[in-house]
């Protein structure tokens, strides 16, 4: 697999779907690829429409709200095209990479820049009757009165997120990087609360659906000395009990710059198949 990777940066300016067929054609072109792919899947910090055709709207990317992707790329570039959230791709392959049942229930908590989440039940990825379902960055939160980059007020994603984390590091510990957070001052209590905060959203989907098994994940999560100890034990203090918690699975999955990459291209093997 030919791999690379390009800032986001390159949609800051002029049309973003033109922008991004201009750098699929060269890709296609610079490794001769044209004949031998025969689908694209393109993974977005967006909500989809529930025929993956159209990105919805994308609070952490300007300009990637209400664009029809799917027809438009397909139509340029000639192949069929499929679009759905970054997220799915990434539990897809963690499904996969960590051998569970096909028809289990699994959750998926990613944690970055926003708090991203996937829910696959029984067997499949559920995304509700607008392509909305598993938004659990913007559940509201109480006592949160700043307004959220979706345009909602008091957003979980608000607290629980890469952004805020980056945002009382650089207010509480200036010129500590923000990767040593945790290494540095995983002991202050502003940090363990902003580590507990992120088990609500987590246990108030498990008491919900009654999963399998959830997977954590995410840049925040892997930074040095993240105290995953914590945020089980918080996770755990807030299911509901006898059940969902005797027997809740936590799994913390590894990923590399290509794990969405493979949940992509499995996810658009199956749509060509269908």
């Amino acid at each position: 697999m030919n791999f690379e990777k390009n800032s986001s940066r390159i949609f800051d300016k002029g049309d973003v779907i033109e922008t991004l067929y201009l750098n699929i054609s060269d890709y296609m072109k610079r490794y001769n690829a044209a004949d031998s792919i025969k689908a694209i899947a393109i993974g977005l910090p967006s909500m989809v429409s529930k025929d993956k055709k159209t990105v919805i709207s994308t609070p952490n990317l300007k300009g990637f709200d209400n664009i029809p992707f799917g027809d438009t790329l397909s139509k340029k570039l000639g192949i069929p095209v499929y679009v759905d959230r970054d997220v799915n791709f990434l539990l897809q392959n963690d499904i996969v990479t960590l051998g569970l049942p096909k028809d289990s229930t699994v959750l998926g908590f990613y944690i970055g820049t926003g708090f991203g989440n996937a829910i696959y039940l029984n067997g499949s990825f559920y995304c509700g009757r607008n392509g909305a379902a598993g938004e659990l960055g913007h559940i509201p939160f109480p006592n949160i009165e700043e307004k959220c980059t979706c345009g909602n007020v008091g957003c979980s994603e608000v607290i629980c997120s890469g952004k805020y984390l980056e945002k009382i590091t650089a207010e509480l510990f200036p010129g500590t990087d923000i990767k040593n957070v945790f290494f540095e001052h995983g002991d202050d209590p502003r940090i363990i609360k902003y580590v507990k905060n992120l088990a609500i959203p987590i246990a108030t989907e498990v008491n919900i659906l009654d999963p399998d098994y959830i997977i954590i994940a995410g840049g925040v999560v892997y930074m040095k000395n993240f105290p995953k100890d914590i945020l089980i034990d918080s996770v755990h203090f807030h299911t509901r009990k006898p059940s969902p918690k005797k027997n809740l699975r936590i799994l913390f999955s590894e990923h590399t710059q290509q794990s969405g990459v493979y949940g992509s291209g499995d996810f658009a093997w199956h749509q060509l198949k269908q």
